[in-house]
C-alpha cells in the first residue's frame, strides 16, 4: 500500500496549527493595514456567502426543481404591523 492509498484521518493537532498560521497572517495583515477590521470580520465569516432573499426549501419530486422561498423581513415588521 502507498502513501497515497492509506486513508487519510484528520488530525486535531495539524488544524490547530493552520488556525494559529491564519491568525497570525490576519494579524500581519491588519498591522500593515492591508485589511479593516470589519473586513477581516466578513472575509472569516462561515456564511458570508448566505442569500437570505433566496434560499431553496426542497426539491418538488416530480420536477426535480427547487422550491424557493425568502427569510428577508418583510417591512413594518420591526413594529409588529405587516401592512
Amino acid at each position: 500500500m502507498t502513501d497515497d492509498d492509506k486513508p487519510r484521518y484528520f488530525s486535531f493537532e495539524e488544524r490547530q496549527r493552520q488556525k494559529a498560521r491564519a491568525r497570525q497572517r490576519d494579524e500581519e495583515r491588519l498591522e500593515r493595514g492591508e485589511i479593516s477590521p470589519r473586513e477581516l470580520q466578513e472575509e472569516n465569516m462561515p456564511f458570508r456567502k448566505l442569500r437570505r432573499d433566496k434560499v431553496a426549501i426542497y426539491r418538488n419530486k416530480k420536477t426535480g426543481e427547487f422550491v424557493w422561498t425568502s427569510f428577508e423581513r418583510k417591512r413594518g415588521a420591526e413594529d409588529g404591523s405587516e401592512d
